[in-house]
């Protein structure tokens, strides 16, 4: 039988959120950054430069912040000693932290939610192995990132580093995966 361990991924984007070391490098509001006084073209670089951001920050309620939601997953050998042990290790973290620190491997700015499970299905036809795969891993997904769609429907109060309580929304900003669990998560 599959165990699957895992954190609850609200926790961890307020362990993010509230992380002292990111405290100066997280943008809590939408920018918009001009290479030009006249305001003529837009520089895109961090996840709150972006319009997609703005739309959403502007649908919410007045003095909430918007936390975009970066998840990574790749399948993953953990063991070769023991035998064949595969998983896919769901990462998380905050697009609101700056790219030049999240990008550093020192900065730990992903944290693992949960090893999601990887079942050999045994099935007539071959096709259906990796259909019933999908829709485990589906399944899984959907049951573990629940808190966050909560959050995004409805808010939760999360402290920000100064210890302040603000009322957030989270929002899916990027799902890191290579070609084949591109197909597979968008039912392809």
């Amino acid at each position: 039988p599959q165990v699957r361990r895992q954190h609850d991924p609200l926790d961890c984007i307020e362990l993010l959120f509230n992380n002292l070391r990111f405290a100066k490098d997280i943008n809590l509001i939408p920018e918009s950054i001009y290479t030009m006084a006249e305001c003529t073209v837009q520089i895109y670089g961090e996840w709150m430069t972006g319009k997609a951001a703005w739309m959403m920050q502007f649908k919410l309620p007045e003095n909430s912040i918007l936390l975009g939601v970066i998840l990574s997953s790749d399948k993953t050998n953990i063991t070769n000693m023991t035998g064949r042990c595969i998983t896919h290790p769901l990462l998380i973290s905050l697009a609101n932290i700056k790219m030049v620190v999240q990008n550093k491997v020192s900065s730990q700015a992903f944290l693992l939610t949960v090893l999601l499970p990887i079942t050999e299905f045994l099935h007539l036809i071959k096709h259906m192995q990796g259909v019933l795969e999908a829709h485990l891993i589906h399944q899984c997904l959907d049951i573990i990132l629940e808190p966050l769609k909560q959050a995004a429907r409805i808010g939760c109060m999360m402290s920000d580093p100064a210890k302040n309580l603000r009322y957030c929304f989270t929002s899916l900003a990027s799902y890191i995966v290579d070609t084949p669990k591109a197909a597979m998560l968008t039912c392809v």
